[in-house]
């Protein structure tokens, strides 16, 4: 009787494991589909509630708030931040989908299963600000993805403009 109970708890136990991986499975699958929601009357749209995202447009959000970054003096083309901040976005792993002077738009896969996250990028020439959004597409918390994808994004960035000039 013993052994039955046994194999009833590994058969539940593997049960609960194959519903978990289908359940991400599923989501990451629902991630693959959309796309970056764009700016919103001029700026990057807001974050929701949830915890996955960052976003530098709204400083009196500051569960999701980060700093926007600073432009140095010496950039004062459009055309070369842009294209600065495309490669930037490729070399911390995305793959930029819309590029203009002003906007970027890039998605970043994850490693596990494939989750898509948007990073949306505006930029403001005449503040000299680069303004961003890291965004999951699905799911609650992220663990800190979006917030560290940020921060390296702009490591990225500070690095470029100082050893550009």
């Amino acid at each position: 009787m013993e052994g039955k109970k046994h194999i009833k708890m590994e058969l539940l136990t593997l049960i609960i494991l194959v519903t978990i991986v289908l359940v991400f499975w599923f989501m990451a699958m629902a991630s693959q589909e959309g796309r970056a929601i764009g700016l919103v009357d001029g700026q990057l749209a807001r974050c929701s509630e949830k915890p996955n995202c960052v976003c530098s447009e709204y400083p009196d959000d500051q569960e999701h708030f980060i700093e926007p970054f600073v432009i140095p003096d010496s950039f004062d083309n459009p055309e070369q931040v842009s294209h600065l901040i495309k490669g930037v976005l490729e070399k911390a792993g995305g793959k930029v989908q819309i590029q203009s002077n002003s906007y970027l738009s890039a998605i970043f896969e994850s490693r596990f299963l494939g989750f898509v996250d948007d990073v949306e990028v505006r930029i403001d020439m005449s503040s000299k600000r680069v303004y961003l959004r890291s965004a999951s597409r699905v799911g609650y918390s992220d663990l800190g993805a979006n917030r560290n994808r940020a921060t390296a994004i702009y490591s990225l960035l500070d690095k470029q403009t100082t050893t550009a000039f």
